[in-house]
């Protein structure tokens, strides 16, 4: 009966230890709960929500929408007047998931803004770009960046690429990826060239821009979205605004 008796009372201590513990660990996850609360809403404060973007430039429509996989991600997207014609706009996704990704993602939209206003070719942005990422980036972190200025006086856009998703040409006649501009993900080495093209939007004409988080999300079966069904998509989604689509 003693030895029942003791038996009893380690458990008991035991189990007021687990339950002090278990209160402990639960203040600690509810804590780390609401600060990635709050950095999710700073981060998603730091991209363009307000749709649409500029009223009184009726030239072009403009949608864009970001929903990370987790509380917080790596990926962006902007964009900004930088002068009274041309229009820049960038889009990108950090290497990585999580908090990490998130602050890699928030030095990227400030160093881009900045660097976009300071330079007038998408090439020279991304070039400036990297150079500024490269610098004390001993996490060994990379970004894949598109960017792009569009002349919204004559349709014409020049854009560089950065190892990113190419965005999609969409007209009456055809569906296909831009061509690739070569460069390679920001963030690696601070010597690396970037290279420029052209292409013509006449009325009608969309760019869909994107992340991998579209063409590699998964069905219940396990099968990718991947970039024929959304070309197929966009094909038949063709005249649709971008707030639609």
């Amino acid at each position: 009966v003693g030895e029942l008796a003791e038996s009893f009372i380690t458990m008991e201590r035991t189990l007021r230890q687990s339950v002090r513990e278990l209160k402990e660990t639960t203040a600690a996850k509810e804590r780390i709960e609401s600060e990635l609360k709050i950095a999710r809403e700073i981060q998603m404060s730091m991209v363009p929500k307000l749709f649409p973007p500029f009223p009184l430039r009726p030239e072009f429509d403009l949608y864009a929408t970001l929903v990370p996989a987790r509380e917080v991600g790596g990926d962006f997207y902007d964009f900004l007047f930088i002068d009274d014609n041309r229009l820049c706009f960038a889009i990108g996704d950090v290497s990585g998931k999580g908090v990490p990704a998130s602050l890699f993602m928030a030095v990227t939209t400030t160093l881009f803004r900045t660097t976009a206003v300071r330079v007038s070719r998408p090439d020279e942005i991304l070039f400036l770009l990297n150079r500024e990422l490269c610098r004390g980036n001993e996490s060994c972190m990379f970004v894949t960046v598109f960017c792009a200025i569009l002349d919204i006086r004559t349709g014409e856009v020049e854009y560089s690429n950065g190892g990113h998703n190419l965005p999609y040409f969409v007209s009456h006649a055809e569906t296909r990826p831009l061509r690739n501009t070569g460069g390679m993900a920001l963030g690696f080495t601070e010597d690396v060239t970037y290279r420029s093209e052209k292409i013509m939007l006449r009325a009608g004409d969309e760019l869909f821009l994107y992340t991998d988080g579209v063409t590699e999300a998964m069905d219940e079966g396990g099968n990718q979205f991947s970039e024929p069904r959304l070309a197929e998509f966009l094909h038949e989604a063709n005249g649709s605004s971008a707030t639609e689509i």
